[in-house]
């Protein structure tokens, strides 16, 4: 679905897999910048080598005509380098170490420091609900989730809300508030109620942004400006699209262009087009900029990443730093090792080509519709990794592997922490989950295999595989439609009983089905657009001169 392919990071969202590349190629990642002598100290010149091939392949298959790399550690930028072009139609324009991408859902981690330096000023607290500082943010579809929502379970994703993140040209000030009180109070719903699982969706952080602001007393993209970028050093970012117009040297992605995007209807089938994104239709959205509209550097990204390593009093208290990169909610239930703090990923090891190490590893990235980016951090080795790149759904992961592996600071493998696969009896997970879009979604036993029975995608001749396959992570299951797999989880409540199938796209509560109507009649406008995140853009439709 369109809705979530933009600013997505989470493992069980349904956006389209982009090739991962593979190889080494002649043209496409040539150096547009220079490396610094601190370079050549941390990295050998044999390493040079593996990363710059790492590039090339990751650059193969991928949108993206140029990338931009940072590394940081023991105090200072130790690693800078640029590729390709900052235009995918313009072989001249180079990127440079000074060049401009936006960086998607990386800017969740300074939407949570805004709000806790609101918290730190006690202007707002942690379990502050929505209701509490912006009663006019009353969602009519879930009266009664304004009050359950507070601000730790919005930073941490467990604010139950679907995912709707508005993607057309609406970049005033005002209308973050204006949006939140007007067109996302009167359509949006909670899928869960607050707090019943971890379940990513762009809108807690939007909503997030707005206490913020209110408390604040000034526009949210102010608030990042004056109180985080500027204390912090961040000289090369950017809350706003307008200004980065302004200064120059900026990215011209390659993604989608949406054509006529409905207001809301998060079901509604859009219309698009894929190619070169000029900077005027690189749209900023006042409502999604906390979720991820900022743009920046990777130096400047990396330098962040140390941050939360060492932290700054004078910018936010370490105990409040702290909530940020502590685990507030697990991503599977049944998993411990992944949690997720307030704009992080968290884990405690990190597997790479070269073993399995047992070090606290902190992740994020972000996709807009144009741009990727990735962000790794690893603490207690004191080293912070940021990859820019001007393209939709890019991975970079071979890439920021050979900057680690290459490194030298991962030493003594360990053997792969176990991961919980035993299945769930089945007898506790069969019922009926209602969803509030597509209705029913009824789970049977056929022969010892967990099975799916969907009307929406029956009435819409959709193409699934009615068997729910085990994922290798106990309670998850992956669900093929038309070719593409999505993973669902089974999710308990406090008392143990399972009550939610989630998937990023939608939750079902699970029900007695004859005790509740479904809210729209027809889920087949859902199932539509669902499928057509599950079909892959042509990619050979247009010329790419640097490819």
């Amino acid at each position: 679905m369109l809705t979530v392919l933009l600013l997505a990071c989470a493992t069980d969202t349904g956006s389209p897999d982009p090739d991962s590349g593979g190889g080494d190629t002649a043209d496409t990642a040539d150096s547009g910048g220079e490396t610094g002598d601190t370079a050549t100290a941390f990295y050998s010149d044999d390493t040079i080598q593996d990363i710059e091939k790492a590039v090339k392949a990751d650059m193969r298959g991928h949108y993206a005509s140029g990338a931009q790399i940072a590394v940081w550690h023991g105090g200072a930028l130790v690693y800078v380098q640029s590729f390709g072009t900052k235009d995918p139609d313009d072989e001249t324009a180079l990127v440079d170490d000074a060049t401009l991408f936006q960086i998607g859902s990386d800017t969740k981690k300074m939407t949570a420091i805004a709000a806790l330096q609101q918290v730190e000023a006690g202007k707002l607290s942690l379990e502050d609900s929505v209701a509490d500082v912006v009663p006019a943010v009353d969602l009519v579809e879930s009266p009664t989730w304004s009050e359950e929502a507070t601000l730790r379970l919005l930073l941490s994703h467990q604010g139950g809300l679907v995912d709707y993140t508005p993607w057309e040209e609406d970049n005033d000030d005002a209308r973050l508030a204006e949006i939140a009180t007007t067109t996302f109070s009167e359509n949006a719903w909670a899928m869960a109620q607050p707090g019943a699982c971890w379940n990513y969706a762009n809108p807690n952080f939007s909503i997030a942004g707005l206490l913020t602001e209110t408390a604040a007393e000034k526009p949210w993209a102010d608030v990042v400006e004056d109180d985080v970028f500027t204390p912090l050093g961040l000289a090369d970012t950017y809350a706003r699209r307008d200004e980065v117009k302004a200064r120059g040297n900026y990215a011209i992605g390659t993604g989608y262009t949406i054509v006529d995007p409905d207001p809301f209807d998060a079901w509604d089938t859009p219309k698009y087009t894929v190619g070169t994104v000029g900077i005027d239709d690189t749209v900023d959205n006042a409502f999604t900029r906390p979720a991820g509209m900022v743009w920046s550097t990777a130096s400047d990204m990396a330098s962040f990443g140390a941050f939360f390593i060492h932290g700054d009093p004078s910018v936010l208290s370490d105990s409040l730093r702290g909530e940020i990169t502590t685990g507030q909610v697990r991503t599977y239930p049944a998993w411990d090792a992944q949690t997720y703090g307030m704009g992080w990923f968290l884990s405690d090891w990190i597997s790479t080509y070269d073993g399995v190490y047992a070090t606290p590893f902190w992740s994020h990235g972000g996709n807009t519709l144009t741009m990727t980016s990735l962000t790794w951090v690893f603490p207690e080795k004191d080293l912070s990794i940021s990859i820019l790149s001007n393209g939709y759904g890019d991975d970079f992961t071979n890439t920021a592997l050979a900057l680690v592996s290459g490194s030298g600071l991962l030493t003594d493998p360990v053997d792969a922490p176990d991961v919980p696969d035993e299945e769930t009896d089945h007898a506790q997970l069969l019922g009926d989950y209602w969803d509030h879009e597509i209705g029913t979604v009824s789970i049977t036993d056929v022969d010892g295999a967990l099975t799916v029975s969907a009307p929406g995608l029956d009435a819409l001749g959709a193409s699934y595989d009615p068997v729910l396959e085990p994922a290798g992570i106990t309670d998850v299951y992956l669900f093929t439609l038309e070719g593409a797999g999505y993973d669902v989880t089974f999710i308990p409540d406090d008392a143990g009983a399972y009550r939610w199938l989630r998937n990023r796209q939608f939750v079902g509560e699970r029900v007695d089905v004859n005790a509740i109507a479904p809210a729209h009649a027809d889920p087949t406008a859902f199932w539509t657009r669902l499928l057509l995140s599950a079909v892959e853009p042509d990619r050979t439709a247009r010329p790419y001169t640097t490819r």
